[in-house]
């Protein structure tokens, strides 16, 4: 019986300091990433992303593996791997929104050039073809 606790105690911490680990990785990774944000093309943001999925794919198959663990009662040690799993998530979540706050603002700006663009262009072929009319700019905004 000691022995089948203590195995799944372990075998719960080995998991915690696995997933800590990548929660870690993917944190660090975030983190130097997030600094650079704004001077990114958008195909290294689409490369971060896959990248992080990866991470994210294999943090899941950690909690799946941790719930398969037979329940028992968590140690301190255990309790400790959650809260600093916890705080990591936290941060993440915090980048995620800047990243996704940038990714947000680039989306607007290129909506509203593509449609200064059309706008001039619509206006300069009514000016062109139709003298004494005024022509109409769509402002495009999507939330």
């Amino acid at each position: 019986m000691f022995q089948t606790e203590s195995r799944n105690g372990s075998q719960l911490q080995s998991i915690l300091n696995e997933e800590l680990e990548c929660f870690t990785a993917v944190l660090q990774f975030s983190q130097k990433f997030v600094r650079q944000i704004k001077s990114l093309p958008v195909s290294v943001l689409a490369d971060m992303v896959k990248y992080r999925q990866e991470w994210i794919d294999k943090i899941q198959q950690l909690e799946e593996r941790r719930r398969a663990v037979p329940e028992k009662e968590e140690d301190a040690a255990s309790k400790e791997i959650i809260r600093k799993i916890s705080k990591a998530a936290e941060k993440l979540v915090k980048i995620d929104e800047r990243i996704y706050e940038n990714m947000q603002e680039r989306k607007l700006k290129i909506a509203q050039e593509h449609s200064d663009v059309a706008g001039e262009a619509a206006y300069t072929k009514k000016q062109v073809g139709k003298k004494g009319q005024t022509s109409r700019v769509l402002d495009i905004v999507q939330e």
